[in-house]
């Protein structure tokens, strides 16, 4: 049976090309830019140019705090290990004004958890302006990894290494927009659906991941939607937002709620 989806995708984070600007300031980890349409969650990463034609990336950039109204924001640094090769040396740059930071450079490539295939193939036709990753390559992945469940980390490396910028997940008709590579919700959007059978872990072609022996992730996930809905609260225990949608849609006494760290 075909499911149908009526989507209202409203900020421009899915039409939005990469940052680029220079670093204002900086205090220990952190440092100031100035940029418009940024939101907290979003990464990038910080870029030395040493000459004309030489420049490297030296660490992450993940916004933390924004000003709406001084189009600032606050961006925290951490170590880059997307081009890591250890055959060969890396630098111990810090990042220091002047320098470059790009926001949300791959968030036109992206990675799409759906329960079944009609909602896959509703949700990447109503989405213009992204290249899909298919699942089938992250479920090659995860069987190499041997974790038939995906864990946050799975998520993170596949992308870093895809250069993948965003992760959508499809679950209790909502489409969750997440950053990739550090599981910040970015937006949520209603989708109405038919109710179908969802495969686990999400839609794939790939017809068995492999297990390890024994680990976090070994065992055989059994419920799709309660495990994506756990794994976004948990990796956004301060978001007021997804606290207020998760209590309209599942109730005040939803297990989910203990996962927040908020204040009534």
């Amino acid at each position: 049976m075909r499911i149908w989806f009526f989507l209202l995708i409203t900020i421009g984070i899915l039409q939005a090309s990469s940052i680029s600007t220079p670093l204002l300031t900086i205090e220990d980890k952190r440092g100031a830019i100035e940029a418009p349409q940024l939101k907290v969650g979003m990464s990038g990463f910080v870029v030395r140019h040493f000459d004309a034609t030489h420049s490297s990336i030296i660490a992450n950039a993940r916004v933390t705090q924004i000003s709406p109204s001084s189009n600032r924001a606050i961006i925290e640094f951490s170590n880059y290990d997307g081009l890591r090769q250890n055959s060969l040396p890396s630098g111990t740059w810090s990042p220091k004004v002047a320098d470059e930071v790009v926001i949300a450079y791959d968030y036109g490539r992206a990675l799409l958890i759906a329960p079944n295939d009609d909602a896959y193939l509703a949700l990447t036709a109503s989405i213009p302006n992204i290249e899909w990753i298919h699942p089938d390559l992250y479920a090659t992945y995860l069987s190499h990894e041997g974790h038939p469940t995906p864990l946050v980390e799975d998520f993170r490396r596949f992308c870093t290494s895809g250069s993948i910028g965003l992760l959508f997940v499809q679950s209790a008709q909502t489409l969750f927009t997440l950053d990739c590579k550090n599981f910040t919700l970015l937006q949520s959007t209603e989708s109405v659906a038919q109710n179908q059978k969802a495969q686990t872990p999400f839609y794939t072609r790939v017809p068995k991941i492999r297990a390890a022996w024994w680990g976090e992730g070994s065992s055989t996930l059994e419920n799709y939607e309660p495990y994506y809905l756990e794994l976004i609260a948990l990796s956004n225990p301060k978001n007021k937002e997804l606290y207020a949608l998760y209590k309209a849609k599942f109730g005040e006494k939803s297990a989910l709620l203990r996962h927040f760290e908020l204040k009534e």
